[in-house]
């Protein structure tokens, strides 16, 4: 059974949710308490550094990822090789 709330707190308006798979929170914010312009440019202009940086920490991973797999692959068929050139006795 499905249930929603909505709970008035310091002007926001919080709506819950409620049903057999979890809970949800929503919040209805008026306009006069909506944050200033300029700090959510500052805010998305901190988060699309951070992303930038991230994505160029994941092709650093990837391109180590791949060496170390072509590393153990060589060493792999050396130690293949070797095992080979062994004299039968």
């Amino acid at each position: 059974m499905a249930r929603t709330t909505k709970i008035p707190c310091e002007g926001v308006i919080y709506t819950v949710h409620e049903d057999a798979y979890g809970s949800i929170v929503e919040t209805d914010e008026p306009a006069e308490i909506m944050a200033d312009e300029s700090d959510v440019t500052d805010e998305h202009a901190r988060y699309a550094q951070v992303l930038t940086e991230l994505d160029e920490l994941e092709e650093a991973l990837t391109e180590a990822e791949t060496q170390a797999s072509r590393a153990g692959h060589l060493g792999d068929r050396e130690a293949d090789e070797d095992e080979n050139s062994l004299p039968l006795l």
